[in-house]
């Protein structure tokens, strides 16, 4: 069962990932010329997606683990993150677009991001326990 304090967090994070999906789409929207790569807006749901799941299974494993095991487990986790991101990142590195650079360049400022949020949520949430 998912206690508030967690359903809040949940829905702090959705929240914040709608602003950055929404600051992406301006930019993108007013520095159409130089910004412009096709479907890189789907970056979004998939970096909300395994950053939720991230979260979920270092809690997961964390509760069955002992504390100072933390930052392997975290590392152990983000390992599979980066993993899953560089298939998602695969068929747009094999393509021949002309719009590789800008949407790879894109995602990392996008996984960033995401990953710093997951760091604050993460260290946040493990400091209280």
């Amino acid at each position: 069962m998912i206690s508030k304090q967690e359903f809040r967090a949940f829905i702090n994070f959705s929240f914040l990932a709608i602003i950055v999906f929404a600051a992406h789409y301006l930019l993108l929207y007013r520095f159409r010329i130089n910004l412009y790569a096709p479907d890189v807006l789907y970056v979004h749901p998939f970096l909300f997606i395994i950053t939720l799941a991230t979260i979920i299974a270092v809690k997961i494993i964390f509760k069955k683990t002992r504390l100072n095991l933390l930052g392997y487990v975290y590392l152990g986790v983000s390992l599979v993150k980066m993993l899953a991101a560089v298939l998602f990142l695969m068929p747009k590195l094999l393509s021949d677009s002309m719009f590789r650079k800008e949407y790879v360049l894109q995602f990392f400022m996008i996984y960033f991001i995401y990953l710093t949020f997951e760091v604050f949520y993460l260290v946040r949430q493990f400091k209280n326990e």
